[in-house]
C-alpha cells in the first residue's frame, strides 16, 4: 500500500512516501525534504499506519537525505568555499557591482553638478560632457577597476558582518530583529565599510570626475595625488561624507526591508496571489523588495553624496592645478578641513539651489542603489545556498 515517488527540488532528490497508495490526495503524504527544518508529516493516515511507522521514515530520511552542505561538497568546491557566507556575500558583490557600474557613472556626473559653473545643467547635458571626454567606452571602463573593487568589497562586507553586527548588539538573531535593532545594527557595521573603501572611493571619484583625462584612467595616480598634496589623510578625502552615505544607507535599507516585503506579499495578495502557494515567486519577490528598499535608503544617503562628491571634486581641481601648495596634513587637520568642506559646500549648495539641490541626480542613485539592493536580496541567498551555509 506504499508507493515511493521520487521528484526533484532545486536540484535536489525530493521524495514522497504515500502511505494510503494515492497520491492525489497530499494530504496522505509524508514529504521528506533535504535541508528543510522540519519535515511535514500525513495530516491523516487514511491506511491506518502507525505513528511509529511514519517516525521510522521520518529518521531515516533525516539521516539518509543530503544537507546543504553535504551538497555543496558534492559540487567538487574547494574547502574553503563550503560553508563560507563571506564567498557568498563577495560572489554576490562582485556581480552587482559589474551589473550596475554604468548606472554609478550617471549617478556621479549628475551630482557633481551641484556645486559647479552651471548647476542647471540637465542629465543629458551631463552625459554629453563625459562622452566628449572619454567616449562611449568610459561608461563601462572610466574607472571601472576601481569601482568593481569597491563595490564589491562594500556590498560583500555590508551583508557578512550585518548579521554578525546584530548578534553581537543585541543577542538576537537578525531575522527575529525589530526594525529598529536592524538599523542601528546596519549603520554601525558599515563603519568597517567606510574605512576600507575610503581610498578606492578617492579613486573612482577622481577618474569619474576627470573631465580632462589627467590622470589616464589610473586610480593609484588619484590616490598618490592627493597623498602627496595632502599627506597620508588624503587618501580618506571626502570620508565623512562617505560615512555618512554609507551609515545612512545600510541602516536605511536594512530597517525598512521587511516592511517592503510585507509590502509586495499585500500587493499580490490583492491580485490574488499567495507567495507561499507560489514558490516561484520568491526570486521576484526578494528583487522587488530589495529594489524598493535601497530606493528608500537613498533618500537619508543622497545629501552626504552630493557633498561628498563635490568636496572631492574640489581637490581633485586643486591638486591639479601647478600654482597649488602642497600641504601635509595632521589627522587633526585633516579632520577639521573635512567637517569644514562638508559644511562650505553644503551650504553653498543649498544657498544656490535650496535643499533640493542635494538631491541632484536622485533619481539615478535611487536607481543604482535600488538595484544594487534588489541584486543582492536575490543572490545573497542564492549562494548561500549554494555553497551550503544554510
Amino acid at each position: 500500500r506504499t508507493i515511493f515517488s521520487k521528484t526533484w527540488n532545486r536540484g535536489l532528490p525530493q521524495t514522497a512516501v504515500w502511505l494510503d497508495g494515492r497520491p492525489d490526495k497530499a494530504e496522505n503524504a509524508i514529504e521528506l525534504h533535504p535541508g528543510a527544518a522540519t519535515r511535514r508529516l500525513g495530516m491523516e493516515n487514511q491506511a491506518g499506519c502507525s505513528p511509529r511507522v511514519a517516525t521510522k521514515l521520518h529518521s531515516i530520511a533525516t539521516k539518509t537525505m543530503p544537507s546543504p552542505a553535504s551538497a555543496a561538497s558534492a559540487l567538487a568546491l574547494p574547502a574553503f568555499l563550503q560553508g563560507n557566507p563571506f564567498a557568498a556575500t563577495l560572489a554576490s558583490g562582485f556581480i552587482t557591482s559589474i551589473a550596475m557600474y554604468p548606472v554609478d557613472v550617471l549617478r556621479a556626473v549628475r551630482m557633481s553638478q551641484a556645486a559647479s559653473s552651471n548647476p542647471n545643467a540637465t542629465l543629458l547635458e551631463a552625459v554629453t560632457a563625459f562622452q566628449r571626454a572619454h567616449g562611449w567606452g568610459g561608461f563601462i571602463k572610466q574607472g571601472a577597476a576601481q569601482e568593481v573593487a569597491r563595490s564589491t568589497s562594500m556590498q560583500a562586507l555590508k551583508f557578512f558582518l550585518f548579521p554578525v553586527f546584530h548578534q553581537a548588539m543585541f543577542d538576537v538573531d537578525e531575522r527575529q530583529g525589530t526594525a529598529l535593532s536592524r538599523a542601528l545594527a546596519g549603520a554601525s557595521c558599515a563603519v568597517v565599510e567606510g574605512v576600507v573603501i575610503g581610498p578606492l572611493e578617492v579613486a573612482k571619484a577622481g577618474l569619474q570626475l576627470d573631465a580632462a583625462n589627467r590622470f589616464k584612467n589610473s586610480g593609484v595616480a588619484v590616490v598618490r595625488k592627493c597623498v602627496q598634496e595632502r599627506g597620508p589623510m588624503g587618501a580618506y578625502t571626502g570620508y565623512l561624507g562617505v560615512q555618512w552615505r554609507q551609515s545612512s544607507w545600510t541602516g536605511a535599507f536594512f530597517g525598512s526591508l521587511r516592511f517592503f516585503e510585507r509590502r509586495v506579499d499585500d500587493g499580490l495578495r490583492l491580485v490574488g496571489v499567495d507567495r507561499q502557494q507560489h514558490t516561484s515567486l520568491a526570486p521576484v519577490h526578494k528583487m522587488v523588495s530589495g529594489f524598493f528598499a535601497g530606493a528608500f535608503a537613498s533618500l537619508f544617503n543622497c545629501p552626504a553624496d552630493v557633498v561628498r562628491t563635490n568636496v572631492q571634486k574640489e581637490v581633485f581641481t586643486l591638486a591639479t592645478t601647478a600654482s597649488q601648495q602642497a600641504k601635509r596634513l595632521s589627522v587633526s587637520e585633516w579632520f577639521r578641513e573635512e567637517v569644514s568642506a562638508h559644511w562650505r559646500i553644503g551650504k553653498q549648495i543649498v544657498a544656490t539651489k535650496g535643499v533640493q539641490g542635494l538631491y541632484v541626480g536622485y533619481f539615478t542613485k535611487a536607481g543604482h542603489l535600488g538595484g544594487c539592493g534588489a541584486l543582492m536580496a536575490f543572490m545573497v541567498p542564492k549562494f548561500k545556498h549554494l555553497l551550503g551555509c544554510e
